[in-house]
């Protein structure tokens, strides 16, 4: 069988040819990059930043909406949304029913304990 130029299954023979990747002390971080010894890198950590997200995200059990289930206003079928618990606790944008593919305006509502109220209606405000 020819080896083809993609084939990566004994790139690992030679010990040089070996990358970040395979070390497996490569995610350890530098003292500089976890000052407060928590293990965690603090090099992007704004005290403002997580403040800001504290406030709009107490802390609570962890557990939020990520799917819900809608009705489509033009065919009324059922469809199924992912949700984004990371995009704010408001959010708007277009999605297309997955039956009839016509697009629908999309809203999303969390509430401080991780539940989503979500909205549908036409997208041409019909």
């Amino acid at each position: 069988m020819p080896r083809d130029a993609f084939d990566l299954r004994d790139r690992h023979d030679d010990p040089d040819d070996r990358d970040l990747f395979d070390d497996p002390d490569a995610d350890a971080l530098s003292d500089d990059e976890d000052e407060d010894g928590d293990g965690s890198d603090d090099r992007d950590e704004d005290p403002d930043d997580v403040a800001a997200l504290d406030e709009e995200f107490p802390l609570g059990d962890g557990v939020a909406d990520t799917q819900a289930e809608v009705f489509c206003p033009y065919c009324g079928e059922p469809n199924e949304v992912a949700l984004d618990p990371g995009g704010g606790g408001f959010q708007e944008y277009v999605e297309d029913c997955q039956v009839c593919c016509q697009p629908w305006r999309v809203f999303v509502s969390y509430q401080e304990d991780g539940s989503a109220s979500v909205g549908v209606e036409p997208a041409d405000g019909s």
